[in-house]
């Protein structure tokens, strides 16, 4: 062959290949997980990176985490243009995309959550509405606490100050350092500051709802689906699902019939998340 023709050959195949003409070997297209902004993505990151090794393993794909600096960032990249095949967050986020995008509820973190206001024993408060005018720590809706927060001060002439944040941690932090007169965080986590020595005093308590719940997308097929789903409701046998559960603070998954969310999403509508 000769030199101008050999280089001609060759240009055309590099043009092929490049428009996709040619067969390829393709590599396994990644699964992306998104996770809800309750803690720093630091602090995200870290915590589900073991539930992300399981996952990789069950599902043979490379399972990628993304995180949000807070539930403003999060809401806005879901409802633009979900970019996600996982996602792991709270009921009225997990009800929204079962309704209106088809996405499947595969397990769910255990039991029930509720989230709690909190005031601190030195300054003590009683009812809600004694709150208003004082500074509340929060994270913002559409964060269930903050949409919770929402629904103890309805009245628009009778508000609290709310100090925004960007994790739950910071919220609570703010009380115990005296820069709020008050905070709404999970009553978990305040049970677990209370345990561990924090003066605090539950003003209200909100209702119990379904905890987070991981989901996945339509977007994926059903056999994944049934790996992920079995793999998570069975993460106890094996060692990197009890390393998952553990890193979770969790005994086990559970599952999660669509039902247990069912007209959850109400809240966001009610705080005009919905559109």
């Amino acid at each position: 062959m000769n030199k101008n023709l050999k280089l001609f050959c060759c240009s055309v195949i590099a043009m092929v290949m490049g428009a996709g003409l040619l067969p390829m070997t393709a590599a396994a297209a990644d699964l992306d997980m998104a996770i809800q902004p309750v803690r720093s993505e630091k602090e995200t990151r870290e915590i589900y990176k073991p539930l992300a090794d399981y996952l990789a393993k069950i599902t043979g794909q490379n399972v990628v985490i993304h995180t949000s600096r807070d539930f403003s960032e999060y809401w806005v990249t879901q409802k633009v243009d979900n970019p996600f095949e996982i996602i792991v967050d709270n009921a009225f986020f997990s009800d929204f995309r079962i309704e209106r995008e088809g996405w499947v509820s595969l397990a769910k973190l255990p039991g029930l959550i509720s989230y709690s206001l909190l005031a601190t024993a030195e300054n003590p408060f009683f009812e809600p509405s004694d709150l208003v005018g004082k500074k509340i720590s929060s994270l913002i809706p559409p964060a269930p606490s903050g949409i919770f927060l929402g629904q103890m001060f309805r009245n628009p002439l009778r508000q609290p100050a709310i100090i925004p944040t960007t994790t739950a941690k910071d919220a609570l932090q703010l009380l115990l350092d005296g820069k709020a007169d008050a905070t709404i965080i999970s009553t978990p986590m305040a049970n677990e500051a209370i345990a561990s020595g924090a003066d605090l005093l539950v003003v209200k308590t909100s209702v119990q709802i379904p905890d987070s719940a991981l989901s996945v997308s339509s977007s994926v097929d059903e056999a994944t689906r049934e790996k992920i789903a079995t793999a998570l409701l069975e993460a106890d046998k094996d060692k990197l699902g009890q390393a998952a559960l553990k890193s979770l603070n969790i005994g086990n998954f559970e599952p999660a019939d669509p039902s247990l969310y069912s007209g959850l999403m109400q809240y966001l509508i009610d705080a005009g998340f919905e559109s």
